[in-house]
């Protein structure tokens, strides 16, 4: 059946459907709260990835969380790249008090429901999203999708090579222009961080690349936590070494430890590494 929808949506019957498609989506968009005793959530999800995100909140990545307890405290700015929805931008932003947030992430659908937490939490004052993808270099680069759901991983910024090397055709690519996180706290934009989060899905290298002067200003952050990939972790040293940081600790997701476990290698499974200043 086709309905021609300008001629008749003033009419009775498309004010009632109308209507009733939008009770439905209501309806059918449940709410989750989330809660650890401490501090309290609500997400609409979107997706089967929203959902595990949103379900294993404090239980993926304890470690993560476990850091972001033992470093912010009353007024530091923390700076997550790679935010996806934002869960770890909102448990910073009620770790203490008075901190400020920037939440990168440029996948479009993660970043819509990104804002829509941020706005569902109260947050909006505290957290400051930024839709803008950082790398080594600025510039006009594309932007490779190879998921379109909201809460998905893998995008990546000027190439199509997932973790590994494994190559991959993109749902969509998006021509986006790429900056550094050098160049937005030169230009103010973006405030001096006290902590760092990097977790861009095998982009970490370009990122570091890309704030060399922040790594290496005294007035610079006191702790970074970077993802590091297979086939990472020897260059990732060596970078941070090169600007005055030491390795402080690891850790991993809970799937990541028993992969761990089972190969007692650093160098095969991706895990979270936390530096600070030597």
């Amino acid at each position: 059946m086709k309905f021609n929808l300008r001629g008749n949506a003033d009419s009775w019957f498309w004010k009632k459907w109308l209507r009733f498609w939008s009770n439905l989506g209501r309806w059918f968009s449940p709410t989750i709260e989330v809660s650890d005793g401490n501090m309290r959530f609500v997400f609409c999800p979107k997706s089967r990835n929203d959902i595990f995100r949103y379900t294993t909140y404090f239980t993926k990545e304890e470690g993560t969380l476990a850091w972001i307890r033992d470093n912010a405290k009353e007024g530091t700015v923390f700076v997550d790249i790679g935010a996806n929805v934002g869960l770890y931008s909102l448990y910073t932003a009620n770790a203490a008090r008075k901190i400020r947030v920037y939440a990168f992430e440029p996948h479009k659908f993660n970043f819509a429901t990104l804002l829509e937490n941020i706005f569902l939490n109260g947050l909006e004052n505290v957290i400051q999203p930024i839709s803008l993808p950082l790398g080594d270099k600025a510039g006009l680069m594309d932007l490779n999708y190879n998921s379109m759901d909201s809460g998905t991983s893998m995008t990546q910024l000027g190439h199509r090579q997932l973790p590994g090397n494994c190559e991959f055709e993109p749902k969509l690519s998006e021509l986006v222009h790429a900056v550094t996180l050098d160049e937005l706290v030169a230009s103010g934009r973006v405030a001096t961080p006290d902590m760092v989060k990097i977790d861009v899905d095998g982009n970490e290298l370009r990122i570091l690349r890309g704030m060399q002067e922040v790594l290496r200003s005294p007035e610079g952050p006191s702790s970074l936590q970077v993802e590091i990939n297979p086939g990472q972790r020897q260059e990732v040293m060596r970078m941070m070494k090169e600007c005055n940081w030491k390795l402080d600790h690891c850790h991993f997701t809970k799937g990541g430890k028993v992969e761990f476990e089972r190969t007692q290698s650093y160098d095969k499974v991706p895990h979270n590494a936390v530096f600070v200043r030597d």
